[in-house]
């Protein structure tokens, strides 16, 4: 047992790394921390995006977090077909929503009926009901360890994403983005506003922020892992910092 259990390790660690990121296999969901999968879509002009999801602890829940690309539709296809239930598909900003492989009904039934959350301020101009991701009471999120934050993206209708499952992780959808995973570091920066009211807004959220998190996925770039308390620091300072 105790063989296994090193050897477990070892492949947790080896999972941990922009490397293994990079390596994987575009469409296939790569597991990186317990419970934690990520989704590498098709390579774009900015590099690939990147969606989540994260099992509950009675290992058949699943709520997904921006995986809605075409190059994802065949695993969670797969993750339904093997008896798992999408209990939810989360959409964090309007970039995300926008790349969707069909509309957001046949999206919803492909993941075997699962609700779509997205902010009330993307316009779905059809005829499917999405769920407000940033409604204060939801039972759902509670029990996945999830809270919503609303910030200001561009133009508004973005939000990052807490769960305090594995010592804090934080989904930052666009509103934080990773170094390229052909970069030597990882400083995670915000992109660029369209406006400087958007930019001072996305910048003062970051400033308020105070949730620990021991990692960050974002939408593109470099992931971080097992951030002590001192990167999480500079993570937030750099992110509400302004420059003139």
């Amino acid at each position: 047992m105790k063989i296994v259990n090193k050897l477990d390790k070892l492949e947790q660690l080896d999972a941990e790394t922009s490397e293994f990121i990079a390596k994987g296999e575009t469409g296939k969901f790569l597991k990186l921390i317990p419970d934690t999968f990520i989704m590498k879509g098709e390579d774009g002009k900015d590099g690939f995006n990147q969606g989540y999801a994260i099992r509950h602890l009675n290992q058949k829940d699943i709520i997904l977090i921006d995986v809605i690309e075409k190059a994802s539709k065949e695993a969670v296809k797969k993750w339904v077909e093997d008896g798992y239930n999408i209990k939810a598909i989360l959409i964090s900003n309007t970039t995300v929503f926008k790349n969707a492989y069909a509309n957001l009904k046949t999206i919803s039934k492909d993941a075997g009926g699962a609700p779509i959350y997205a902010h009330p301020m993307i316009t779905i101009k059809e005829d499917f009901k999405i769920k407000d991701i940033t409604a204060k009471k939801n039972e759902l999120f509670k029990s996945f360890g999830l809270t919503i934050y609303n910030l200001p993206g561009n133009g508004g209708g973005s939000v990052i994403i807490h769960s305090n499952i594995n010592n804090g992780m934080l989904f930052t959808g666009e509103d934080a983005l990773g170094s390229s995973y052909d970069s030597e570091s990882n400083k995670f920066t915000r992109p660029q506003m369209k406006s400087k009211n958007d930019e001072y807004g996305l910048a003062q959220s970051w400033s308020e922020f105070e949730q620990p998190f021991s990692y960050l996925f974002p939408l593109r770039g470099q992931v971080g892992f097992n951030l002590e308390e001192e990167d999480q620091s500079a993570i937030l300072n750099k992110l509400s910092r302004i420059q003139e």
